[in-house]
């Protein structure tokens, strides 16, 4: 569970800001909003762009096309037919009319589209012979056209008049706009525009990022309270988390509640089984050592071998009992357990175990180093250690620690140390570097065990401080 833990908090939460690329995709859920954002975004503000563009653009010919008409409005009315020939002012209202290359010019063409009249900004330039379209009464014809290599608009209207002698006149108006001034307008509204949407891209693209840190800041929070259980400063999640993720975490405590209902349960059952197979145990011996009493004359071999095998049992028995317990107490993250308390504690106990060797034990641990885990499992964990050390030592014990990703705990003493090619066999079940000491060797390989629950590790090296034996205790 606490792998699960760990592996879950890593998956949910502390990745804001670094992502894991995989096939161009990120892993993290802000990367992928993000990088949608930063793709869809652009391509929403271009189409926006050229849509306003487009529609800027038909204001434009809509108001010149509307404009051009007033214009052959002001012509039509000005226009006087005597005969055969149309006659119009010299002066036209219009002020542009009669400014030479004003950039506003007008000229009438009859049915066969000969120019009859043009106006007196035409004088110098070169106008675009009429259209070659039939004339049809009440017609409009909008068009683009050049005048001296410039864009311009033009318009061309078809009237028919009735002339003094009954017949019937029909004359195509047409009047011409330069496009200079337009297109610079065009030109200064495409700059504004593209401006203002590429700033609005960047505000929106930083607002949507700072929208998504605080929607998806319940997932870090969520995160933050899995590495507190993880380290053992929480047993269950708070419920102040939004609607979406509450079934998630009411869930987890429910798994959590079960297991460590699961673990009790298991606790219960193994020291039942203890007390119920020691009782026996302690029967049998004392039975055997009551007899053995008794029978001064008979050889004691046979009691010898049995007191042996007794002894025997009780070990296996106890190192299979705590194996189990610290497979369960594993299971799930604890309170955290001061460290430097718990050995002190061990310390004081072995030295007066082992006064007669004068065993000086000196601890170099800070008190703000905690064990996250069972407090039973960390004083058999470093009992078992600790007088692994007094029992093989020549009187001096160091023990240290310090936290950087894992927990290390290092004790050394100044004894003969272990052999290069004992340091793996010594921490299985039953062997022991030293066959003239008295034991079953079994306390390093429940050592072993405890640090495998948690995914922890021992080594031995040799001490480079006291020159004996130095075991390595690593744990997350």
């Amino acid at each position: 569970m606490r792998t699960r833990l760990k592996q879950w908090r890593q998956n949910v939460g502390s990745q804001y800001f670094i992502t894991e690329w995989r096939l161009g995709i990120p892993n993290s859920l802000n990367g992928r909003l993000l990088l949608a954002s930063v793709c869809l975004l652009p391509v929403f503000v271009a189409v926006s762009g050229t849509a306003l563009d487009r529609a800027f653009v038909e204001s434009q010919e809509s108001a010149a096309e509307e404009r051009l008409r007033t214009h052959i409005y002001l012509l039509l009315g000005a226009a006087e037919v005597f005969g055969s020939d149309l006659w119009l002012p010299d002066e036209l209202q219009e002020p542009r009319f009669n400014q030479p290359s004003s950039g506003l010019y007008a000229q009438i063409s009859d049915r066969n589209h000969r120019v009859q009249w043009q106006s007196n900004s035409a004088v110098s330039e070169e106008l675009p012979a009429p259209l070659d379209i039939r004339l049809v009464a009440g017609r409009e014809i909008f068009t683009e056209v050049d005048v001296a290599g410039k864009p311009a608009h033009s318009l061309s209207f078809d009237v028919s008049w009735d002339s003094e002698t009954g017949e019937e006149r029909t004359y195509r108006f047409q009047v011409i706009n330069d496009q200079s001034a337009l297109l610079a307008e065009r030109k200064s509204y495409r700059g504004q525009l593209w401006r203002w949407l590429s700033t609005l891209t960047i505000i929106l693209i930083v607002l949507q990022w700072l929208i998504q840190r605080w929607g998806l800041n319940p997932l870090g929070k969520l995160a933050t309270d899995l590495k507190s259980m993880e380290q053992g400063k929480s047993l269950k999640l708070n419920d102040d988390y939004p609607d979406e993720i509450q079934p998630v975490t009411k869930n987890l405590n429910r798994v959590l509640e079960v297991e460590r209902a699961q673990r009790d349960r298991y606790r219960n059952t193994l020291a039942d089984l203890a007390h119920s197979l020691k009782t026996p145990l302690a029967v049998m011996r004392g039975n055997l050592e009551s007899q053995q009493e008794h029978r001064i004359d008979s050889d004691n071999t046979d009691f010898q071998i049995m007191d042996d095998q007794l002894q025997r049992m009780d070990e296996i028995i106890r190192h299979q009992l705590q194996r189990a317990v610290a497979q369960h107490a594993g299971g799930l993250p604890g309170k955290g357990i001061p460290l430097l308390k718990v050995t002190e504690r061990i310390a004081n106990a072995l030295t007066k175990v082992y006064q007669h060797k004068s065993v000086a034990i000196h601890l170099n641990i800070d008190d703000t180093l905690e064990f996250n885990g069972d407090e039973g499992d960390l004083m058999e964990l470093l009992g078992n250690i600790m007088e692994n050390a007094c029992k093989y030592g020549d009187g001096k014990v160091n023990v240290s620690a310090s936290r950087d990703e894992l927990l290390t705990i290092l004790v050394e003493d100044n004894g003969p140390g272990v052999p290069l090619d004992r340091r793996k066999t010594v921490l299985t079940r039953g062997a022991r570097a030293d066959t003239a000491t008295t034991g079953q060797g079994i306390g390093l390989a429940v050592a072993v065990d405890i640090l495998s629950s948690y995914n922890g590790g021992l080594t031995i090296n040799k001490s480079e401080h006291l020159g004996g034996a130095e075991f390595k205790i690593e744990v997350p």
